[in-house]
């Protein structure tokens, strides 16, 4: 029988990260990036476009400025009366909270091991929107308008997560953004061209490994970890949803352990983990092998047990 606080726990745990993460968030605006808001600044920067009228794609792109899909101004507009820094703290706050409050709703409150993560880490420093996405593995109606948003990073949880009320929230909204902007989907991919990225599958030597995936396909895991290896990244922080794969609490601890464990040992590794095939070895397969372990874990319950 389901204790009746639970819920009441959950929501307090979850506002108790949503506040430390924020406050983070805010320390690293302040003293590194002031005035600056991340990467949500292009949901921010976007919808005052809108707003003034203006065209939010008319700027030369580079790339360091790459933009998102128009869509994403639905994340801007609500905390556009805030100052940057403040805003992405909140919206990183929020995003935070809403992942940890979706971990312990599903009743695996080791998964919290994920903001201890060394992808987590960065996505709080550059103010990414990973947490939010990997969220939407628990609130599913989410997942399609955040694959509207970010793509490369949110599609592996989305195509998973498929709902009918989520598609038809994502269709509105692209709808919508249509109406307001029709071309903006050919301007947005124009400018994708300096976009420099990894796609895990072809980092050779260990990239095709991640194939093996294909062999679990009936796991909703191993579908995220295979659409993930094809799917281009640039920093360690889109790879968070991985964190998705472990099952148990061993299998969290070894993928949260292995990225520290190889910064620790070569420190470099942990200033190359945007846009560096390095992140394969270091996060990809630490996944592949987790659900490689938990695969034997099921078919071979007493051998895993003993040995």
């Amino acid at each position: 029988m389901m204790d009746k606080r639970q819920p009441l726990i959950h929501t307090v745990v979850a506002i108790g990260i949503a506040v430390v993460a924020a406050f983070f968030c805010y320390q690293v605006r302040l003293y590194f990036f002031p005035g600056a808001a991340g990467d949500y600044s292009w949901a921010l920067f976007m919808a005052e476009d809108l707003l003034a009228g203006q065209d939010p794609y008319d700027f030369v792109p580079s790339a360091v400025l790459v933009p998102y899909p128009l869509p994403v101004v639905i994340f801007g507009f609500p905390l556009l009366w805030m100052p940057y820094k403040f805003a992405a703290a909140t919206f990183f706050g929020l995003s935070s909270g809403f992942l940890a409050y979706g971990i312990l709703r599903s009743d695996r409150p080791w998964r919290l091991l994920t903001f201890l993560s060394l992808p987590y880490v960065y996505a709080l420093l550059f103010v990414q929107w990973s947490p939010l996405i990997m969220a939407t593995w628990f609130f599913p109606i989410l997942a399609p308008t955040l694959a509207l948003v970010k793509p490369q990073t949110a599609l592996p949880v989305a195509l998973n997560k498929l709902t009918r009320n989520g598609i038809i929230l994502a269709g509105a909204i692209l709808i919508l953004s249509l109406i307001i902007y029709p071309t903006w989907p050919f301007r947005w991919y124009a400018m994708t061209r300096d976009f420099e990225y990894v796609i895990p599958v072809f980092a050779l030597p260990l990239g095709p490994l991640l194939l093996l995936a294909a062999l679990f396909w009936r796991r909703p895991e191993a579908r995220l970890l295979f659409i993930s290896a094809f799917l281009p990244f640039r920093g360690a922080y889109d790879l968070l949803p991985l964190w998705l794969v472990p099952q148990t609490w061993p299998q969290m601890a070894f993928l949260t352990g292995i990225p520290w464990i190889a910064a620790l040992i070569w420190p470099k590794i942990a200033f190359t983990m945007l846009k560096s095939p390095a992140v394969v070895p270091i996060l990809l397969i630490p996944s592949l092998l987790a659900l490689l372990w938990d695969v034997a874990q099921k078919k071979f319950p007493r051998v895993t047990a003993q040995g």
